[in-house]
């Protein structure tokens, strides 16, 4: 089985454990409310990729009450969680890679930690992908973990207990190519330090990005 179908199918294995874990966003609210001051409507449409439980979502619902919000996710366990909690949210079970066949447009999509499950060939691609989805001065929010890809590798984390996830890192530097080769001005670049649970510290790279016209 390929990495990323074994991490999609540990998503769904332990998807309550998940939910529960990171049920508090509270440290990423700050660059999750820069992203929502910077789409500047009141009703927009917004595409949620690798949507989980439904965490992240429920924010921008609470921020957006009558915004229309298509989120995806391919772990079936996410999906049927998050409907519980947002029952007026278009989810679907989804491969992020497939966006390209998505026929809406929109004014802003969320992709927050999808691209540690993606190599940076494809990380790259789905942000090409992301602005052929955007509408022009559309925002873009992207977060992972900054590193090499050379930390790439199988992991325990603190949800699924002793089965490990393949993880992938992104340089800084890359992804900044990335967004600038797919016609994105970068707003925001944010670093922060996460504290695993077993105290070793992981740094998360954060980016705001729009739609050039």
């Amino acid at each position: 089985m390929k990495h990323f179908e074994l991490s999609v199918q540990r998503f769904d294995q332990f998807a309550e454990e998940y939910a529960m874990r990171f049920n508090d966003m509270n440290a990423y609210s700050d660059s999750i409310d820069r992203f929502c001051d910077w789409i500047g409507k009141q009703e927009p449409r917004i595409l949620e990729l690798a949507c989980g439980p439904g965490n992240v979502t429920r924010m921008l619902k609470i921020r957006f009450p009558e915004s229309r919000i298509t989120a995806i996710d391919l772990a079936p366990q996410m999906i049927e969680i998050a409907r519980k909690q947002l029952p007026d949210v278009d989810f679907r079970v989804m491969d992020v890679r497939n966006i390209w066949a998505i026929p809406e447009k929109f004014d802003a999509i969320m992709c927050s930690f999808c691209l540690p499950f993606l190599s940076k060939a494809d990380a790259a691609k789905l942000i090409a992908d992301c602005a052929d989805r955007l509408v022009p001065e559309g925002v873009l929010y992207v977060s992972t973990m900054e590193g090499g890809e050379e930390r790439a590798g199988f992991e325990k984390t603190c949800f699924s207990g002793d089965s490990e996830i393949y993880f992938n890192y992104h340089r800084q530097q890359d992804l900044e190519d990335a967004f600038n080769q797919s016609g994105f001005e970068i707003r925001q670049t944010r670093l922060q330090d996460y504290i695993e649970p077993d105290e070793s510290v992981t740094t998360d790279l954060i980016f705001i990005a729009i739609k050039e016209k």
